[in-house]
């Protein structure tokens, strides 16, 4: 018996084999330093797990609506109005099973098989998988040339007939670049003037580094409102990655295509988790993220000084989420211990086989001249990491 023909569409996660390996590793008494992680290491705040065990002791265990709790779907609502200076009702927004469910609804009710996605490139790895599950085509638009940022005329130029959506994620998830203001507007007016989507992804909306600004896409250009789904959710910035909150806020025909799909997918999300995040939005007063900015910028700091001591290698501008993209080309090609390094993958798998280092390659983000590394660990294995990567390069001749 033969699989359906779109599993041949759906691979594992760059992101996933790397963290599984490393921990693999780890089980097995090596000392591995695993930058390989999309998450903080930080432990959640008071405030939620506390209201998480009271869920718990009250029964909170039934289904809620499919798209949240309307409780929560207000507050979110409201903190969505706040964010972006444009007023949002409750039935303009959902929770999801963490951001991810929330993108592919938004591939489910927007595409449709022959539809073209413009996605800038390096992209998280889930971006493009996607859109091919929905029968569209990814059109990638390579930042590269232009230091990690997206450009208006760029996406201009891949511009078609079949164009239906750009996906945009700023910070973004490799490189830790954020895209700039006057771009963005370019971008949504051309959403405007050739009438296709803007699924605008900023999960990592709130992890900035020191001077930066966060631009939300709709806060903009308020008239592309109704031209655009903005996803974010809980899990980076309250470090809920294993609770699974996600939310979207898009027009009311987009949110009911969502809840009909949810409603057959996977229903609510977990109760639990959305009480914890009601009495967060409730409660909290920012000191937590803004302990988890000092944390990062701190680790960011000292990841730094040790990379400019690389030879040959670049990193795109870190302006948020917690994401070191570096430039590993000049490396392809060269020797270590004389093993020739034939691709990014190799050099990945060397790296944690000589050096006990883990990171992902940038293959998994479109990307064959890079690597991504998380300093959202300890500042002691950020250092410790870096320095075994550091003698690591420089052994390549």
């Amino acid at each position: 018996m033969k699989l359906a023909e779109r599993t041949q569409l759906i691979t594992p996660p760059g992101t996933s084999k790397m963290r599984v390996l490393a921990n693999e590793l780890k089980e097995a008494g090596v000392q591995v330093i695993n930058f390989a992680a999309g998450e903080l290491d930080v432990d959640t705040s008071d405030i939620i797990k506390i209201a998480a065990k009271t869920a718990v002791e009250n029964g909170r265990n039934v289904y809620t609506p499919t798209m949240g709790m309307n409780s929560l779907r207000k507050l979110v609502a409201k903190h969505v109005s706040q964010h972006s200076a444009i007023e949002y009702q409750e039935n303009e927004v959902g929770l999801t099973a963490g951001a991810k469910q929330a993108l592919y609804n938004a591939a489910m009710v927007l595409l449709n098989p022959g539809d073209e996605v413009i996605i800038p490139q390096p992209y998280w790895v889930t971006f493009p998988t996607q859109v091919e599950i929905a029968g569209a085509k990814p059109v990638y638009v390579d930042t590269r040339p232009r230091g990690y940022k997206l450009m208006a005329a760029d996406i201009e130029a891949m511009i078609s007939p079949k164009t239906k959506a750009v996906i945009i994620n700023s910070p973004n998830n490799p490189t830790g670049t954020m895209y700039d203001a006057d771009q963005l507007l370019q971008i949504a007016e051309l959403a405007l003037k050739h009438n296709f989507w803007i699924v605008f992804d900023e999960c990592y909306a709130s992890l900035l580094r020191d001077g930066q600004v966060h631009s939300n896409v709709v806060k903009l250009c308020p008239k592309v409102k109704e031209r655009t789904v903005l996803v974010n959710s809980f899990s980076k910035s309250h470090a809920l990655t294993g609770w699974r909150v996600g939310y979207v806020a898009a027009p009311i025909a987009v949110i009911k295509a969502m809840e009909n799909l949810q409603g057959h997918t996977t229903s609510n999300p977990n109760s639990v988790s959305q009480y914890a995040v009601q009495a967060a939005l409730e409660n909290e007063n920012g000191a937590f993220i803004a302990n988890v900015n000092r944390l990062l910028q701190e680790r960011l700091l000292a990841a730094q000084a040790i990379v400019a001591q690389m030879q040959d290698i670049e990193a795109a501008p870190a302006e948020g989420a917690f994401y070191l993209f570096l430039n590993i080309e000049a490396k392809i090609g060269k020797t270590f211990r004389g093993q020739v390094v034939t691709n990014v993958d190799h050099l990945c798998e060397l790296i944690l086989s000589q050096a006990q280092v883990a990171v992902v390659s940038g293959s998994a983000f479109g990307d064959g001249s890079g690597i991504r590394v998380s300093y959202a660990i300890s500042k002691e294995d950020v250092l410790e990491g870096l320095s075994r990567l550091k003698q690591f390069f420089n052994e390549i001749k």
